[in-house]
């Protein structure tokens, strides 16, 4: 058995574009997942599952439909309740984020006719 160390800085840097996020490992039925935020994402929601968001560099704000927008920096998270309306917005150039989901999720949940989704895929 092996166990690897992923440094999130160096899989970042393998990428560049923006909501196009890349599996980096897997927990049981959960997929870790990097993205990189530039301007507005789509509202979407996802009914089956929560969504969390670990912003490691940037700035972040999710707005929520009927709610106040949630702002992460560096170093924070939140958990997006599964059926919640929300848009995640960059707001400094550089966003890089860890997601997780479990397996299968599509990235802009209800709404999968977007121009940003994504099949997700392996660094």
């Amino acid at each position: 058995m092996s166990v690897e160390v992923i440094s999130l800085a160096e899989k970042h840097s393998q990428f560049k574009d923006a909501w196009a996020p890349r599996r980096v490992a897997k927990l049981d039925n959960y997929e870790i997942k990097l993205a990189k935020a530039e301007g507005a994402f789509d509202w979407h929601a996802h009914l089956e599952e929560d969504e969390f968001f670990l912003v490691t560099r940037g700035i972040l704000k999710i707005e929520i439909e009927s709610a106040d927008p949630v702002i992460l920096g560096p170093g924070e998270m939140c958990v997006i309740p599964k059926g919640v309306r929300h848009r995640p917005v960059a707001q400094t150039e550089k966003v890089h984020m860890m997601l997780i989901e479990r397996a299968g999720v599509v990235n802009t949940g209800d709404n999968p006719d977007s121009d940003l989704t994504q099949m997700i895929t392996d660094l």
